[in-house]
């Protein structure tokens, strides 16, 4: 846990647990539960998808993975 001079902590995200459209005026928006490093996942949040998209993209490669989906090159090994 990374904690700022101000006394602010700073988290990363662990994992996404859920997804879900949510309306807003006239234009629907994507959302992401997250679990933040450190908490469980009952203090997960809805948080922007494309705002963490930006913020974390390597949060949604590891998702990729997990989901068993691949981008063109990638190849995922999966043992049982």
């Amino acid at each position: 846990m990374q904690v700022e001079p101000e006394g602010e902590v700073l988290v990363e995200p662990l994992n996404i647990l859920d997804r879900r459209e949510v309306q807003l005026r006239k234009r629907a928006i994507t959302q992401v539960k997250v679990q933040w490093r450190h908490y469980g996942p009952e203090e997960a949040t809805w948080e922007d998808e494309e705002l963490m998209r930006r913020s974390y993209p390597a949060l949604f490669v590891a998702e990729r993975h997990r989901d068993g989906v691949q981008s063109q090159g990638e190849e995922i090994v999966t043992t049982r």
